[in-house]
């Protein structure tokens, strides 16, 4: 018997054929500088239920309110768009922060740490990074800038990937301060020489950034961000772009907002949630988040059921119960609505000697609608004049 690994629960997506259960919202990781002191040897997680903890000084756990603190200034605007309007409103417990002071981005190895100290923390569905900036805003944004951008996402996508094995999916948000759309659009360009296209790197423009990431948040696991209106962010607020700028930002997989009108009546929404991976000529079957989060809540329903049978004996009987679970978990997700018929978790013994079970699983999530065509004939009229009914 061939035994080189301590008992563990391994997850691995396969290219072939959020932390929200729905009713609460997804927990964010913020890591952002601010211009604190911290050494990079010292980089903790911080947990705080509102802007004043956020912004109390250093010595009594907070991270400063200073006006050039980003992370405070973020957490501000990002606080207010999860204020609850109505009662019956996702609402967020709490959020943590990571502080880098004023540690570079250039400096990858401390921000290394600080995304393996993230993966830590279990209950994060969402990690948030504040920062990026170009040093000269009336200029176009620089290949080196671009460079760091990439490495810094890319080693944080790797972490994530690596940890989602664990059960603990996780995405993330970004944005680059005085950036222009075409700025952030060159940052998942694959014709330049870095660049970043990956399902989990969800990319933003940089007005309304804390906003947008809070309202991927106060999205429910299985529903699209652009369906509910914002919070604090109103129609007049928003930045009017043509049709062709918003489907190049969109097809470049860089989140914004837009004006959409029911009937007279205008509302601030995301345009639709995208990822970077938008930006591939052959887009991934994941390359939306609704399908993205969607996927990862049934997988984590899975890893969870499959605990109880971690270091259990090998019983057939034992492998029916497993597979009768997963079974449970996928009929109630097709019955809520969430994912489609054709979804499903196969439990498998290993042939090899090794001790392991295989769960093949077969994610079809549900559809939002994305477009609507109505169609009128003008028929012609009666020659005869009809009567007029009340």
């Amino acid at each position: 018997m061939t035994i080189e690994q301590t008992p563990n629960i391994t997850s691995i997506e396969t290219d072939h054929d959020p932390m929200v259960n729905g009713e609460g919202a997804v927990i964010p990781l913020i890591i952002g500088q601010t211009g604190n002191t911290v050494e990079a040897d010292n980089i903790q997680i911080k947990k705080y239920r509102n802007i004043e903890q956020v912004g109390s000084s250093i010595e009594n756990g907070g991270i400063g309110n200073a006006e050039t603190n980003m992370t405070y200034q973020f957490c501000k605007k990002f606080l207010k768009e999860t204020k609850k309007v109505y009662s019956d409103d996702i609402g967020l417990p709490f959020i943590y922060v990571i502080d880098m002071g004023s540690i570079d981005f250039t400096n990858g190895e401390a921000w290394a740490e600080a995304f393996n100290v993230a993966m830590t923390q279990q209950d994060v569905g969402e990690i948030n990074i504040v920062g990026f900036k170009k040093e000269d805003k009336t200029k176009s944004i620089t290949d080196d800038e671009i460079a760091t951008i990439v490495g810094i996402m890319s080693s944080l996508n790797e972490i994530m990937v690596n940890d989602s094995k664990k059960g603990r999916p996780k995405n993330a948000l970004f944005t680059v301060e005085y950036s222009t759309d075409e700025d952030m659009m060159k940052i998942t360009d694959d014709s330049k020489a870095t660049f970043i296209q990956k399902s989990r790197i969800w990319p933003c423009v940089s007005d309304f950034y804390p906003e947008m990431c809070a309202r991927f948040c106060l999205t429910p696991y299985d529903g699209e961000p652009g369906f509910y209106d914002f919070r604090s962010v109103s129609a007049e607020d928003v930045i009017i772009r043509t049709d062709n700028q918003e489907e190049l930002l969109q097809n470049a997989g860089i989140n914004f907002i837009r004006v959409e009108m029911e009937g007279n009546i205008e509302h601030a929404k995301l345009c639709l949630g995208v990822s970077s991976a938008m930006a591939r000529a052959e887009r991934p079957a994941d390359a939306l988040p609704h399908f993205r989060r969607n996927t990862d809540h049934l997988l984590r329903r899975i890893h969870f059921a499959c605990y109880p049978q971690l270091k259990r004996n090998e019983l057939k009987v034992n492998f029916k119960m497993l597979q009768s679970d997963v079974d449970d978990i996928v009929d109630e997700e097709i019955r809520k609505g969430a994912m489609q018929k054709g979804t499903q978790a196969i439990v498998s013994e290993s042939p090899s000697s090794v001790p392991k079970l295989h769960i093949k699983t077969i994610s079809k999530p549900v559809n939002s609608t994305l477009y609507i065509v109505s169609e009128m004939y003008i028929s012609p009229p009666d020659i005869l004049a009809g009567e007029v009914t009340n």
